[in-house]
C-alpha cells in the first residue's frame, strides 16, 4: 500500500509522539488520494483527524490550504485546540461547520450572486414567520399554522439543491395541487428572503454550490486553495453538502472523510447514508481504514451495542472491542408506568451519587421524544436533584434575547424584514398592526424593502400621526448609532441600543406587575452583555477584530450541544438524537417500548427501523461504565393509558436477565425472549376488506399508527364502524 503521496515528505519526528494505535496510524499516514475512515463509536476519530492535520502541517503544508469540516462549533473549536497543542503554527486553518464555511465563502464572494456581505442568517423561528408572511400574500392566512410543514418541505428541497424556480416548474408539471401550493409558498418565501437581505441555513450550502458552479474563477480559486480536505461525521451529510465537498476536492482529490454508518440517525432531516456507504463507488481509488478499538466503554456495554446493531442489514460489518475491563453488565429495568420509571431512575441517580462515586455531571438520561422529559423533570424536582434540560428553550431563543438581537440585526442589515416586524413596536411606540399593514402594502406596491417604506412613512396613506411619530422615533434610533457600527465595540453598540431603544427601561418597569419576571429578563439581558464581552475578549486573543456582524453569525450558527453548560453540576436530560458525539460515565436509555423506541414500530419500513436501531446503538455507546435500559409496562398517551411491550432492542442486546432490580423496590420479572407485537393488518384507505359479521366493505379513513392505528369502514350493508386495527378481525380482499 502506498501511504504517502509523492508531493508530501512526512515529518518523522511527530508521528511517534501521537500515541496512535496501528489502524489510527495507518489512516493518519495515508495521503495518496481519497480516504474513508470508518470510525466506530469511541474509537478516537477526533484524535485521528487532529493527528492527520498536525502531521500535514508539520510536513510543510500551509495551514491555510487545509479545510476541516465538523458538525458543531464546539467540535471545530476542540479540533483547533488539539491541533494547536500538537503543532504551534496552525493558525490560518479553515476549521468550520458546513454552515460556517458557506457563510465565510459568501461573505467573501457572495456579491457575484447578488448577495451583500452584511446578510443576516434566519433561524427556524425567523423562517416560519417569513413563511407566514408569504402565505398571507398568497391568500393562505387560514393555513398559517402549517408553516412548520412548509419549512420542512423547503428545507428538504434545498438539501436536494432544488431552488424555488426548479421546484415550481416540477410541481406544475406534476399537476398535484398540494405540491403546487408548496412550490408557490417556497417561491414567495425565497423572494421575501432576498428582499430582507437574509439567508436561511439551506442557503448557506446551496448558494456556495451555485457560486462554484456558475463562477469558474471562484471554483478554480477554492479548488486550488484547499490542497487537503477532511470531513467529520460524513454519514450525516445531505446531498447539497455532498456536492459542495465533491466540487471543492475535485482538483487535488486529497479528500479524507470520517464517519460511521451505524451512527447515521438524521435521515429525518435530510442526511443521506448513501454518501458514506457509496464513497468507494464515487472514488473508485479510495482507500478504507476501519477503526474498531474503543476507548470509551466497557466490554460488556460494547457487546450489548454490537448485538443490537448487527440486526441491521444495510451496514458495513464492524465489531467494537476494547482492552478495558469487562465492567458491570448493562441493567434492564422494568417499571409499571412512566411516573414509576422516572422515580426509579432518580432513585438510582441518588444511589450512584451517594455511595457509587459518581457526580451529577457523570449521569445522563436519554429519551426518544421531547415530551418524555416532563416525568423526569418532575421526579428530579421532587427529590431536589439538579438537572440540565438540553433541547428546551435555549438562552438565545428567549424572548428578550431575540428582541435585542433583532435590534442588532437591523443595525447590521436594515432590510431584515422579520427583525423589523419583531421590534418596531417593542417597546410600544404607537405603531399598531393596522399601521404596519399599510406600510407593508406600500412596500409591495412600490417594490421596495420594508425599511425604505418606513423611511417614506409620510407618503404612506391611511396611517395615523401617532404611528408616523413612532416610526420616526424608531428610525432615528438606528440613524443615531449607525455611524459607530465599525468603530465602536459590539458591547458598546449593544448597551447603546438597550438604553436608547427604551428596552432596558421597559424591562425594569415590568417589575411593578411581575417582579420575578422582570428580574429574570434583566438577568438575561445582563448575561447577553457578558456574552458579547466574552466574544470580544476571545477575538482579541485569536488576533481578529471583534465586530457585530461576526458576533451575530456566531450566535446564529451555534447548536444546542454547543450551548451545553457542564460547569454546573447537574444530571443531563436530553433526546437521544442530541446525545450523538457526547459521552457520560452512566447512561439511562429510557422508554424502550415497541411504538415508542422504536417509534411507530408496527408501521415502520425496514429503512426506518434500521435508523431507529442505529439510534439505540448511539444511545448505548454514549455510556462509559454503567448502562441502564428501561421500559414501562404502561404509558399514558393523550390521556389514555395503554399497555406496552418491551422494545425489541432490549432483547437484541442479550443483556436482559431473568430478574431486574427495580431501584429501591422488589425484583421485577423481565421477559426472557422477544415477543413481537400482534400482527396489524395493513388495510389502507380505499382498500376493500372482509369482516366475519358485517361482510365486505371499504376503508374510508385510517388514523394513527402501530398499536394505536384505527380504521373506519363503510360496509356494503350500509353499516359504518371504526375499529382498532390491533384487534379488528378485518382481512384485505
Amino acid at each position: 500500500m502506498n501511504t504517502v503521496s509523492l508531493e508530501l515528505n512526512l515529518n518523522p519526528e511527530l508521528l511517534p509522539k501521537l500515541g496512535l494505535n496501528p489502524k489510527q496510524a495507518e489512516a493518519v499516514q495515508y495521503f495518496a488520494g481519497p480516504l474513508l475512515i470508518l470510525a466506530g463509536a469511541g474509537t478516537g476519530k477526533t484524535k485521528t483527524l487532529t493527528s492527520k492535520i498536525a502531521l500535514l502541517i508539520a510536513s510543510g503544508i500551509s495551514p491555510a490550504r487545509i479545510l476541516a469540516i465538523t458538525f458543531t462549533n464546539k467540535a471545530a473549536q476542540e479540533m483547533q485546540h488539539r491541533v494547536g497543542k500538537l503543532v504551534p503554527y496552525s493558525g490560518g486553518m479553515w476549521i468550520h461547520t458546513f454552515h460556517a464555511l458557506g457563510a465565510r465563502m459568501l461573505r467573501q464572494h457572495g456579491r457575484l450572486l447578488g448577495i451583500k456581505p452584511d446578510f443576516v442568517i434566519y433561524d427556524a423561528d425567523d423562517q416560519k414567520k417569513l413563511i407566514g408572511l408569504a402565505m398571507e400574500e398568497l391568500g393562505l392566512e387560514s393555513e398559517k399554522n402549517k408553516a412548520p410543514l412548509y419549512l420542512s418541505i423547503i428545507s428538504r428541497a434545498k438539501d436536494d439543491l432544488l431552488d424555488a424556480e426548479s421546484y415550481l416548474i416540477n410541481a406544475e408539471a406534476s399537476n398535484e395541487p398540494s405540491r403546487i401550493k408548496a412550490a408557490q409558498i417556497y417561491h414567495r418565501y425565497q423572494k421575501k428572503l432576498t428582499e430582507a437581505g437574509a439567508l436561511d441555513f439551506g442557503d448557506l450550502i446551496v448558494k456556495p454550490v451555485e457560486l462554484l458552479k456558475e463562477k469558474d474563477e471562484i471554483r478554480e480559486y477554492f479548488q486550488e486553495l484547499f490542497q487537503y480536505i477532511l470531513v467529520d461525521e460524513y454519514q450525516d451529510t445531505n446531498h447539497s453538502q455532498y456536492v459542495l465537498i465533491k466540487t471543492l476536492s475535485a482538483k487535488h482529490r486529497n479528500l479524507c472523510v470520517v464517519g460511521d454508518p451505524d451512527q447515521s440517525v438524521y435521515g429525518w432531516r435530510g442526511a443521506d447514508i448513501r454518501n458514506i456507504m457509496e464513497f468507494e463507488k464515487d472514488f473508485n481509488d479510495a482507500f478504507t481504514v476501519v477503526l474498531e478499538e474503543n476507548y470509551r466503554s466497557t466490554a460488556r456495554i460494547l457487546h450489548a451495542a454490537n448485538e443490537v446493531i448487527k440486526h441491521n442489514r444495510n451496514r458495513r460489518p464492524k465489531n467494537l472491542w476494547t482492552k478495558a475491563d469487562h465492567g458491570d453488565a448493562p441493567q434492564v429495568l422494568e417499571f409499571a408506568n412512566e411516573t414509576e420509571e422516572a422515580r426509579g431512575i432518580i432513585h438510582e441517580v441518588k444511589q450512584l451519587t451517594g455511595r457509587g462515586g459518581y457526580t451529577y455531571n457523570d449521569i445522563a438520561v436519554f429519551y426518544r421524544t421531547n415530551a418524555q422529559s416532563r416525568s423526569f423533570e418532575e421526579a428530579a424536582r421532587r427529590d431536589r436533584i439538579p438537572y440540565r434540560l438540553i433541547g428546551s428553550v435555549r438562552f438565545y431563543e428567549r424572548k428578550e434575547i431575540k428582541d435585542v438581537l433583532a435590534y442588532l440585526k437591523i443595525l447590521v442589515n436594515p432590510s431584515d424584514t422579520i427583525s423589523l416586524l419583531r421590534v418596531i413596536n417593542t417597546p410600544a411606540r404607537g405603531i399598531g398592526k393596522t399601521a404596519m399593514d399599510h406600510v407593508m402594502a406600500y412596500s409591495r406596491q412600490k417594490d421596495m424593502p420594508l425599511y425604505d417604506a418606513l423611511l417614506s412613512a409620510e407618503q404612506v396613506p391611511d396611517i395615523t400621526n401617532t404611528a408616523r411619530r413612532g416610526i420616526k422615533e424608531f428610525l432615528d434610533l438606528f440613524e443615531g448609532v449607525k455611524s459607530d457600527l465599525f468603530s465602536a465595540t459590539p458591547t458598546l453598540m449593544l448597551e447603546k441600543l438597550l438604553t436608547n431603544s427604551g428596552y432596558w427601561k421597559m424591562t425594569e418597569d415590568l417589575a411593578e406587575k411581575e417582579p420575578q419576571e422582570s428580574l429574570a429578563r434583566l438577568g438575561n439581558l445582563q448575561e447577553l452583555v457578558n456574552a458579547v464581552k466574552e466574544f470580544e475578549e476571545r477575538c482579541v486573543k485569536e488576533g481578529t477584530a471583534p465586530n457585530l456582524p461576526k458576533y451575530l453569525e456566531e450566535v446564529m450558527l451555534a447548536s444546542q450541544v454547543d450551548a451545553m453548560n457542564t460547569e454546573t453540576h447537574a444530571v443531563t436530560l436530553m433526546t437521544v438524537h442530541l446525545a450523538k458525539g457526547l459521552e457520560f460515565p452512566a447512561v439511562f436509555l429510557t422508554g424502550l417500548e415497541e411504538n415508542l423506541f422504536p417509534i411507530n414500530a408496527g408501521n415502520s419500513s425496514e429503512e426506518d427501523m434500521e435508523e431507529e436501531r442505529r439510534l439505540a446503538y448511539v444511545g448505548m455507546t454514549r455510556a462509559e461504565k454503567r448502562l441502564y435500559l428501561t421500559w414501562a409496562g404502561t404509558r399514558r398517551v393523550y390521556g389514555t393509558t395503554y399497555p406496552n411491550l418491551a422494545s425489541r432492542f432490549i432483547f437484541e442486546s442479550k443483556v436482559a436477565p431473568e430478574t431486574a432490580q427495580r431501584p429501591g423496590e422488589e425484583d421485577v420479572q423481565v421477559l426472557a425472549s422477544y415477543q413481537p407485537p400482534p400482527s396489524i393488518p395493513r388495510v389502507g384507505k380505499g382498500r376493500r376488506v372482509m369482516h366475519p359479521v358485517h361482510g365486505p366493505g371499504r376503508v374510508v379513513d385510517q388514523i394513527g399508527s402501530g398499536e394505536f392505528a384505527k380504521a373506519t369502514v363503510v360496509f356494503d350493508s350500509g353499516v359504518r364502524q371504526t375499529f382498532m386495527l390491533k384487534y379488528a378481525p378485518l382481512q384485505p380482499i
